[in-house]
């Protein structure tokens, strides 16, 4: 772990004169010297013994040289988010001088620190939660056993550690599990959960309780291993003995995440329990030695969308999709659903599920609107992620992509999107709309091409590579034959974008490149 120069990180200021006695007092100093009394998104923490100037405090990276003798005030600057995210360490002496310095995690020391100011609600006993979920579960059956047969599920949650693993890793990991078993039959022995401290008995949860490892309340255990290190390649070696080249695989990760190799990211890791990490490049390794149908990647995780290149280029083999809650450059959050769920995995499992649980914030229910979109009568890898993007109201940008295009339409939980024909069961094959652009990279003004086999309605629209949308260029009703139409492209940025076709039940995507 290495020392952090302090004289090339610090901001001294000096309060006005007095005596600081004890934390709370230090506390009160920094709420009204450094914040002005503004507590919104934020919260103070404080640590009760006196720290000596030259020891040293650890964090998640590095360690931290105490520069004077006096009381350690954390700024948690994001007090809704998942680590990592900026803080504000601040070292009051007792004759009121403070020193900051600015930082992405919290000391180790936060389980021992007490909460002095939040923003966050008021906390409450969760140990109803886990009953109250399994009460208001219901299942909504969306496949069949013989799809399940074919379905497999690697869920990882480490929490990083005990001061650390919140509810909500615990309240993402249930709502999805539950989802995958109920309502899309997928057996127990088919998903492997790596989730904390495993099943040991000891509390592992911010909140002083143990997980309960039985997700489900039907009496069997559901946690498979740990999530240290070696609990996760583990879990991997299970999913990768178990998958043939029929089989489809989800994965599902949540908790911390961060720098990685405290490098510029995409360089990234998803934390582990034990303060153990798994990076980008051991991810991609992983998935480009397994064998199967189709892979799907789905990460609530802070930083998580710097794995969407390494996932891709991983399952270049098979399709696959990858959707996160935020860029490669950004904190996710838990949002309007603090502290039962995070906000982004809360709408992205209630689309698959049909229906959101209630939260200390929400009232739970229907859905905003309903995902299943092109109303095949399943809600497709797409359709979840773009649903989750458009109902998720906390400050980040989840991230999209498939390979090949478009495949994340075809597949859903149950695996490949079929529908009956007579006694069988084939694949839906849409009715190509012949989407074409006459210049890829798109000239300052190009020309958009497309089909219509019958009249109705069209609509095309251009999203980033977030998944934000840009512009409609069309919509409105056509009649069948060949279209055209022309895209000024001028006032875009250089960049990926993704040209959208829908008409009735078909859905066409493709990139287009701005240089």
């Amino acid at each position: 772990m290495k020392s952090v120069s302090i004289c090339l990180v610090l901001i001294t200021t000096l309060a006005a004169a007095s005596t600081i006695s004890n934390p709370h007092q230090a506390a009160d100093l920094v709420l009204n010297d450094v914040l002005e009394g503004e507590i919104e998104g934020k919260s103070v923490l404080s640590l009760e013994r006196i720290l000596t100037a030259g020891e040293t405090v650890g964090t998640w990276h590095e360690n931290i040289i105490v520069p004077v003798t006096g009381y350690l005030i954390l700024i948690d600057d994001m007090a809704y988010a998942n680590w990592e995210h900026p803080c504000r360490w601040v070292f009051v002496t007792a004759d009121g001088e403070m020193k900051i310095i600015r930082l992405m995690t919290p000391p180790d020391a936060l389980p021992r620190m007490v909460m002095e100011y939040t923003c966050l609600p008021t906390p409450t006993d969760f140990k109803g939660q886990y009953e109250e979920f399994i009460a208001w579960f219901i299942p909504n059956v969306q496949s069949s056993p013989e799809n399940a047969e074919h379905m497999y599920a690697w869920i990882i949650s480490g929490g990083y550690n005990s001061g650390n693993n919140h509810i909500r890793y615990y309240g993402d990991v249930q709502f999805v599990y539950n989802v995958l078993h109920r309502d899309y039959l997928i057996p127990d022995d088919h998903i492997i959960v790596c989730f904390a401290d495993g099943t040991n008995s000891a509390p592992d949860q911010s909140g002083g309780l143990n997980s309960n490892p039985d997700f489900d309340a039907d009496g069997d255990t559901d946690i498979t291993y740990d999530a240290t290190y070696s609990g996760v390649i583990s879990g991997y070696y299970d999913i990768k003995a178990m998958l043939g080249a029929d089989d489809h695989l989800l994965i599902f990760t949540t908790d911390h995440g961060g720098f990685g190799k405290f490098d510029s990211p995409p360089e990234v890791i998803l934390n582990l329990w034990n303060t153990e990490y798994l990076d980008d490049d051991v991810m991609h390794a992983m998935l480009s030695d397994l064998t199967a149908f189709s892979v799907h990647t789905v990460m609530q995780q802070s930083f998580s969308g710097g794995f969407l290149l390494d996932v891709l280029t991983g399952t270049t083999a098979m399709p696959s999709s990858f959707a996160s809650a935020t860029n490669a450059y950004e904190y996710s959050s838990s949002g309007a659903t603090f502290p039962e769920y995070d906000e982004w995995a809360y709408y992205w499992t209630g689309a698959m599920h049909g229906t959101i649980p209630p939260t200390t914030s929400l009232p739970g229910g229907p859905l905003p609107g309903d995902p299943d979109m092109n109303s095949d009568g399943v809600v497709s890898f797409w359709e979840a992620a773009d649903r989750a993007l458009a109902w998720d109201t906390a400050s980040e940008n989840p991230q999209w992509d498939d390979d090949p295009d478009s495949c994340g339409e075809e597949y859903y939980l149950g695996g490949k999107i079929t529908v009956g024909i007579e006694e069988g069961r084939t694949p839906i094959i849409p009715i190509t709309g012949n989407l074409f652009l006459a210049s890829n990279p798109v000239s300052p003004v190009s020309t958009l091409m497309f089909s219509m086999e019958r009249a109705g309605e069209v609509e095309i629209s251009v999203y980033d590579m977030a998944g934000h949308a840009i512009e409609t260029l069309l919509s409105e009703d056509l009649a069948a034959g060949e279209h055209s139409l022309v895209w000024n492209t001028e006032h875009l940025a250089s960049g990926v974008y993704l040209v959208r076709f829908r008409a009735d039940d078909l859905i066409e995507t493709i990139r287009a490149v701005k240089f």
